[in-house]
């Protein structure tokens, strides 16, 4: 498809304005990339786009997107407008998910023209009573699927069959709308007039008459087509009130299609005026007095005008066919399945045929004065817009009725759309909280549509968006006796009363709360389904309010408003109680215990207190894993820890600010560390995880700075030690001490060499000492390190050594100080981000990654989940929030597309910036075709080459395809745990962050005596294993270990595994967990390939390696053979023993 096949004399509505939002202009230069270029980036092309990442549904293979192929010669000379891309998108979707309407017509035509044949020549059945029908069919194999309540002895009315007025054949795929995979064949017999009295519409009745004549098919069809088919009954929308036959065909040329027999009612016989929503038509009760005899059923009234509706709803999607009406339904199917939505009460009451009825309707009244609300001249993105923004907006819990009628609905909480003309509320099998869902989904889908500067076709068509623990922040269960209630309606009813307590109790703790439970299932003929003892279990989802979910203490009415302190404590209970405050105010109060999560005790207390159900019947699916995974019982929080930190940090601001008597005033100090953005995987006050801070000091620019670059290293190493000097003399309880680094190099003066410690005492017992570690950032060496790089008489390796200390002064300086601002910033406006990113480090970490992952980039996936979360809402929850990470890192080809992350509050992230970054990508590719270079490209509003962070090969390809393949294990391993039993097992959720040893190389074991940490050491001590080392138990040795200054930092197996990468990183990939609750004293490896194999033997081969036998050639002498050889693997191993003498345990290689 090519935007010249696009119509462009297409009538639309409202003509507005070419949008110009594609036409290339020059986009604002991040905060990195003032100056030159790296020289290892490459320039962009131009005018090159970016290619779309490949979509799939579901679970298909992914597909080709033949706009995103089109070649930009053909575009416009303005661009084209984001509405006309996702206008092609959507005919694209709809033209892929279409299937081939006249080859399976071809094939189910002949079994519907059997059947109705079949149907047409059942012979007439005297009347007989209801217990009697029963009794005999049961003879003959046959179970009359009769409503609750039964007909019995004492019925009055009698039963009996005659030929159907008429027979219609309707379904999706019969109107040519139907989407792949979507054979659903109905066929709908109407009953004649003649056998229904005046009365029929009320207790069943016509139902009861609807099964008996339902049976008498099924019994004679059985009999003359027993073999083509399985036979078996089942409730249509999951209705008990609306039974049918399911009949599958055997013929495996027919495998791909179901057949259903539904009944319906002559619509002259079922009064509209006598079964509107506000009409009591189920009076079982004998009692006058008897106030729920009053009352009416909204799923009875609306199930029987369904049925007595027909043949006219299959009329309203006749008259409003039109190439785009047709593409938006099948569009509109496939925004709704993917949601987890369908005309069945288990999956929300609201499919196909609810979607076509409304739009249809909508086509022909429901504006002003009753014309049409829509055109038939839209476009599909138009209809699918308009209906979107009909449930998005307008609120049906107020009625809306369409057509001229008397009829006044008053609001309730269900909602309301009335088509007069047929007295039928469409939404009649709609509750509360599926309602609430799908305003919600439509909410979400029309803001991501009206983005401007984003593309999320994928999120909202492509995505699965009914998963509840991505979709989630806390799932629970309720275990429900199934002899509560025999019918649809009374399950209804309760589940509805269930909610609204639920509802009430949680609060503004939740913004939404959905229940789901099992869908109907189909039973033999000759069964009898009637009401079901087995009980239900209902998935109670919350969408949680992180900034209340935490609340221990609610407060409820005062004592001196005793009516609503009253109702109050009728409510709650036991739980409530009057207490004093300390403003001095009385008041009704409900107090939570902290460890347990809030929401799973209000909901515990409360089914005990109206339903009498046991607590024991609640119990929570998802896990906390915050909780579970990274808090310990340490001497500060974590939280407390960050907090700390950070007070300390502000304290340090303020006396490096006040110092008088430094060469040059200091201009700004900034933070650039994990610890002062509260992302750090461990406690970072608790041994041995407490690491030096890193922060950036800058002085005012001065023309006395030295221009060489080996000079203002000296010069920075003076400026520490005034800085030094100065704060333990103004702070005796200070410690400070002046560190080199990068000194071993022979270009070492393009890189920074000096730091000042500087190390605030430790805050208790057990706290380790807050160690800030700054460096001084001077504006200038940017430039004339990009200078130096000019010059093209540089040799080689200089140009390289240059090129890489360009590179670490941006990772150093430029990138670390917005990067945790923005961070820190994220944390405070979202609370579960902290929580999330530590997750995600976690995961990583466990499965030995993370020393080949940038921690930034994780931080900046994670932040995504928050920033741009469609087709979900930010999470409320760290667990939810850290699924979803898996998720993106699962469907991310990184080959094919960059990752871009707008970081800002506002999403305010330009078109041009976004093409700034696929344009590097690209060019990336071009250069870099083998990902030696850049394999993860992930851009932001920060950093607009996508490589800051990810550059010179900082992940390497092994690594990025392992990271893929664990996300997709680990989401899987979610998606199959949480089928009916949820994910009770604990196993379920702490095997995502167990890593497996058998699929490397080598295995070097540590001796946990050096390796171990305090940490991972209480855990085995807990847990019972045998350590050769002494576990720390006294608590005079941990206040000793807290207060050892020069213990900050160090780490043996990091500075062991440093070593290992720097002597044979050219001939293995090593992978250490290390983390302070992690496997510390396990390193694994991998043989990189190129040691792998025989090779040609020859000097300065790289790696440690053994001769082949010769083999002599046939030819003559000059024909000399080549001396083959192969790694020596034992000896390299050997070597890394040595290497690690005192160290390691054992090395074992795995086979």
């Amino acid at each position: 498809m090519s935007v010249n096949n696009i119509d462009t004399n297409g009538h639309s509505p409202k003509r507005r304005k070419v949008s110009h939002e594609a036409k290339q202009s020059k986009g604002k230069s991040g905060p990195l990339q003032k100056g030159a270029q790296d020289s290892n980036e490459p320039l962009p092309a131009a005018n090159t786009a970016a290619p779309a990442p490949a979509r799939q549904l579901s679970n298909h293979k992914p597909r080709s997107n033949s706009f995103t192929k089109m070649n930009t010669a053909a575009l416009p000379a303005g661009g084209v407008s984001k509405s006309s891309i996702i206008a092609l998108q959507i005919s694209d979707l709809s033209t892929e998910v279409t299937p081939d309407y006249d080859s399976l017509r071809h094939k189910w035509t002949s079994v519907v023209r059997n059947l109705e044949s079949a149907i047409k020549q059942i012979p007439e059945r005297k009347p007989i009573s209801g217990f009697e029908a029963a009794k005999s069919f049961r003879k003959q194999g046959i179970a009359i699927p009769f409503p609750e309540p039964r007909p019995t002895k004492d019925t009055n009315y009698k039963f009996e069959f005659k030929p159907p007025s008429s027979i219609k054949t309707r379904g999706a795929l019969v109107d040519n709308l139907s989407v792949k995979h979507e054979n659903l064949i109905d066929i709908r017999v109407i009953m004649p007039e003649s056998l229904f009295q005046e009365k029929d519409y009320l207790n069943n009745r016509a139902f009861h008459k609807a099964a008996f004549y339902l049976s008498c098919i099924a019994l004679s069809l059985k009999e003359k087509h027993a073999k083509e088919f399985d036979w078996s009954f089942s409730h249509q929308h999951d209705l008990d009130l609306l039974p049918i036959v399911c009949l599958t065909p055997r013929d495996p040329r027919l495998a791909k299609f179901t057949f259903q027999i539904s009944v319906g009612f002559p619509s002259a016989v079922i009064p509209i005026e006598k079964t509107s929503p506000t009409k009591v038509c189920l009076r079982h009760s004998t009692d006058a007095d008897d106030e729920s005899d009053k009352k009416p059923v909204p799923v009875y009234n609306g199930a029987i005008r369904y049925a007595a509706s027909s043949l006219s709803l299959v009329d309203i999607t006749k008259l409003s066919r039109s190439p785009a009406f047709d593409e938006s339904c099948r569009v509109a199917q496939i925004w709704l399945r993917q949601r987890g939505f369908s005309s069945a009460v288990s999956e929300g009451g609201f499919g196909f045929d609810e979607w076509t009825h409304i739009c249809g309707l909508l086509l022909q009244q429901g504006g002003h004065r009753n014309h049409p609300l829509f055109s038939k001249q839209y476009s599909s993105l138009q209809f699918l817009k308009a209906m979107l923004q009909i449930l998005a907006v307008r609120d049906l819990r107020d009625p809306w009725i369409i057509g001229d009628t008397k009829v006044e609905i008053p609001r309730s909480d269900v909602p309301v759309l009335y088509d007069a003309t047929n007295g039928f509320n469409v939404l009649y099998k709609m509750t509360p909280w599926s309602y609430e869902r799908l305003r919600h989904h439509a909410q979400l889908s029309l803001t991501a549509l009206n983005t401007k500067h984003q593309d999320n076709f994928e999120s909202i068509f492509l995505f699965k968006v009914a998963e509840p623990f991505l979709q989630y922040d806390e799932v629970l269960s309720i275990n429900i006796p199934g002899n509560l209630f025999a019918s649809t309606a009374e399950r209804v009813q309760y589940l509805q009363r269930l909610y609204s307590v639920i509802s009430r109790g949680l609060g503004d703790r939740t913004n939404l709360i959905n229940f789901s439970f099992p869908k109907a299932q189909t039973w033999p003929l000759k069964h009898d389904h009637g009401a079901s003892t087995t009980d239900i279990q209902v998935e109670v989802g919350l969408l949680i309010n992180a900034d209340n979910i935490t609340r221990l203490v609610d407060h409820g009415p005062s004592a001196d408003e005793q009516q609503e302190a009253a109702e109050f404590r009728e409510f709650w209970g036991e739980k409530s109680e009057l207490r004093r405050f300390k403003d001095g105010s009385i008041s009704e109060s409900l107090v939570w215990l902290p460890g347990t999560p809030v929401t799973l005790q209000i909901i515990k207390h409360l089914v005990l207190q109206h339903f009498k159900l046991l607590p024991s019947s609640v119990t929570r699916q998802s896990r906390d894993l915050q909780a579970d995974l990274l808090e310990e019982a340490d001497a500060v929080s974590t939280k407390d820890a960050f907090r700390l930190i950070n007070n300390t940090y502000q304290t340090l601001t303020s006396t490096l600010h006040g110092l008088q008597g430094l060469p040059l005033p200091i201009r700004s100090i900034s933070p650039a560390d994990a610890a002062l953005r509260s992302s750090t995987i461990d406690n970072p006050l608790i041994p041995p995880a407490s690491k030096p801070i890193d922060i950036l000091i800058q002085f005012d620019s001065s023309a006395r700075w030295p221009d060489s670059l080996p000079a203002i290293q000296h010069t920075k190493i003076a400026f520490l030690l005034k800085v030094s000097e100065l704060l333990s003399s103004s702070d005796q309880k200070l410690t400070t001490r002046i560190g080199l680094e990068n000194t071993t190099k022979a270009t070492s003066g393009y890189f920074n060499t000096s730091f000042l410690d500087i190390i605030y005492p430790s805050g208790g017992p057990g706290i380790s000492p807050i160690c800030f570690r700054a460096r001084i950032l001077h504006d200038r060496e940017s430039h004339l390190l990009q200078t130096a790089l000019s010059d093209k008489t540089l040799h080689g390796s200089v140009r390289d050594s240059i090129g890489a200390a360009l590179t670490e002064y941006k990772r150093l300086f430029l990138a670390p100080p917005i990067h945790t601002t923005t961070i820190r910033t994220l944390c405070t406006r979202f609370p579960p981000l902290s929580g999330t990113i530590r997750l995600l480090k976690k995961w990583i970490s466990s499965h030995r990654l993370l020393d080949h992952i940038p921690p930034e980039i994780l931080e900046i996936l994670a932040a995504q989940t928050f920033l741009q979360p469609y087709p979900w809402t930010a999470p409320g929850s760290c667990t939810a929030a850290f699924l979803r990470c898996l998720h993106i890192l699962s469907r991310w080809d990184w080959t094919t597309a960059p990752l871009v992350v707008d970081l800002s509050l506002g999403q305010e992230m330009s078109s041009s910036q976004v093409d700034v970054i696929k344009t590097r990508f690209q060019a990336w590719r071009k250069l870099d075709p083998s990902f030696n270079k850049v394999v993860w490209c992930v851009g932001t509003n920060l950093d607009e080459t996508g490589t800051v962070w990810t550059g010179n090969g900082r992940v390497e390809r092994v690594v990025a395809s392992r990271v893929r393949a664990l996300a997709n294990a680990a989401i899987d391993r979610v998606r199959s745990s949480s089928g009916e039993d949820g994910l009770d097992d604990a196993g379920s959720w702490d095997g995502l962050f167990v890593g497996d040893l058998e699929n490397y190389d080598f295995i070097i074991r540590l001796k946990r005596s050096v390796a171990g940490n305090a940490r991972s050491k209480r855990r085995r001590s807990s847990a019972g294993e045998a350590a050769d080392s002494v576990v720390v138990e006294y608590k005079n040795l941990q206040i000793g270990e807290a207060l050892d200054i020069d213990s900050i930092g160090f780490d043996a197996v990091q500075l062991y595994l440093d070593d290992l990468r720097i002597v044979f990183g050219h001939t293995a990939l090593f992978f250490h967990d290390g983390s302070a609750a992690g496997a510390n004293s396990v390193i694994a490896g991998l043989w990189r390939p190129a040691v792998k194999g025989e090779k040609e033997w020859r000097v300065r081969l790289g790696w440690s390696s053994v001769p082949l036998p010769i083999k002599s050639g046939d030819g003559d002498e000059e024909d000399i053979a080549k001396v083959m050889c192969t790694f020596n693997g034992d000896a390299v191993l050997a070597e890394m023993a040595a290497l690690g003498e005192g160290l390691v345990k054992e090395i074992k290689r795995n086979e």
